[in-house]
């Protein structure tokens, strides 16, 4: 072998390898091998005969151990192989309870391989390939005649949908994710899995921190600290009157408002040496269309409170770190990605994804996409969010919506590259879930700060 061809042969042994590294960071495993032998007992098989199998076990060339089995619902029949998983489990024996385990087979599992086929003709329909440690994020190819298209789905969002894949359908029964990789990698978001946890230590950081301080705050309305740490009325700026229990304690009472900017004044001290100032804060970063209703009630009601306030928190903290001065026009800080195309809808079909609304964010039911997203092209950065409800209390008018609440998200991926958020509200921690239920029917417009771990909040 010359030279040349030996270089060559190092040059494509160092790109699969880095390919293959994608995957096999978490060991994902793979059933290609093993595909290869199930094309005419199981893919290609007359229905009845599949129905008719019992599961199989089988082991690929390193030793990893895949079920083939057959399931059906009234849509599809689903022809599943996946790895096998050790699930723990407790045995009680003579009043003991003894730790063991027992091999489960999920059909979500990291490195399972799923092929649908109509229930009634037979005919192939579309193959899934779950990658990642969350079973809510996949890859799916369908088939198009003898062509094959990809969709990349996040949270029940469409990432890239009918990207062609460039090999006949029926290929796909044996190729295995490097080369659908491969062959893909230009036209699918796979840099949304490519991540590496030991960028998000500033956010874990952070979050340790706050985790540590919570039992010293105590939500009260109005209420925030100023530059020099004094404690003062949001809406005046006037100074506020400690309550005896909580200055003898050392705590802390804080609005909502007030909480995130305690946060940002744990970022900013190290820096600056001093608190981020209250007046502006609350410099308005949106004008109303003149003569309409929103406009004509906000002398009254301050209705894009938190909006102006985390807009303004985070240009302030990008000018103390930069030592430019950035207005929240100017910064960049203001979320508004569009990684989404689409939605899947409620019985499977197609629903069309709203996106990201000026001024106004994005709907709560969507954000977890959305933070999947940020989390794995942004590692270490946390949000500030502001909440917009319609306020009943203020106006029947519907058209009238006002950003009541505040709250700081810290996405990331942990050691194992699961994705976790972490989020904070009015001095206590909420679950994502448990948020995204609360405010449903809401927007969250966010705002984004680069996390770090010179964190050392009052």
């Amino acid at each position: 072998m010359n030279k040349r061809m030996g270089f060559l042969c190092l040059l494509m042994i160092m790109i699969g390898a880095s390919s293959f590294a994608l995957y096999n960071r978490q060991g994902i495993p793979d059933s290609s091998e093993i595909r290869q032998n199930l094309v005419e007992s199981w893919f290609t098989a007359p229905l009845e005969a599949v129905r008719g199998k019992m599961p199989e076990l089988h082991r690929n060339n390193v030793g990893t151990v895949f079920q083939v089995r057959a399931e059906e619902n009234d849509d599809y029949l689903m022809i599943i192989v996946a790895p096998r998983q050790k699930m723990a489990v407790d045995m009680y024996s003579g009043g003991e309870v003894m730790s063991s385990s027992v091999d489960v087979y999920p059909a979500n599992n990291s490195g399972s391989w799923i092929l649908y086929r109509n229930p009634t003709t037979g005919a192939p329909l579309f193959i899934r390939y779950y990658f990642a440690s969350d079973a809510d994020v996949f890859m799916q190819i369908s088939s198009m005649g003898s062509k094959a298209v990809a969709d990349f789905v996040v949270y029940g969002s469409y990432a890239a949908r009918g990207v062609p894949v460039g090999i006949p359908f029926q290929r796909l029964y044996k190729t295995s994710f490097l080369e659908v990789h491969e062959l893909t990698k230009q036209t699918l978001p796979w840099n949304y899995i490519n991540t590496m946890p030991a960028l998000y230590h500033p956010v874990l950081q952070m979050i340790a921190v706050i985790r540590e301080n919570l039992d010293r705050i105590h939500f009260l309305e109005d209420a925030a600290y100023d530059e020099d740490g004094s404690p003062i009325y949001i809406s005046t700026g006037k100074q506020r009157i400690e309550a005896p229990e909580i200055a003898e304690a050392g705590d802390l009472a804080l609005s909502s408002a007030g909480f995130l900017k305690w946060i940002v004044d744990g970022l900013v001290i190290p820096v600056a040496g001093s608190y981020t100032r209250l007046d502006p804060l609350v410099i308005p970063t949106v004008e109303f269309r003149q003569g309409s209703f929103a406009e004509g009630i906000r002398e009254e009601y301050e209705v894009s409170f938190s909006l102006n306030w985390t807009r303004n928190l985070a240009a302030a903290v990008l000018s103390i770190y930069s030592g430019r001065n950035f207005y929240h026009n100017t910064s960049g800080c203001d979320v508004q990605i569009e990684p989404f195309s689409s939605e899947v809808g409620k019985d499977g079909k197609l629903a069309n994804s709203l996106g990201y609304l000026q001024d106004s964010g994005y709907r709560i039911n969507t954000i977890k996409g959305l933070l999947y997203v940020l989390a794995a092209t942004e590692p270490g950065k946390m949000y500030l969010g502001a909440v917009r409800q319609n306020n009943r209390s203020v106006t029947e008018t519907p058209e009238v919506h006002f950003f009541t609440e505040s709250v700081a998200i810290f996405p990331y991926f942990d050691a194992y590259n699961r994705f976790e958020v972490v989020i904070f509200e009015k001095g206590k921690e909420i679950s994502l879930e448990a948020f995204m239920e609360k405010y449903k029917d809401s927007y969250l417009h966010l705002v984004r700060i680069n996390a770090s771990e010179r964190f050392f909040p009052q």
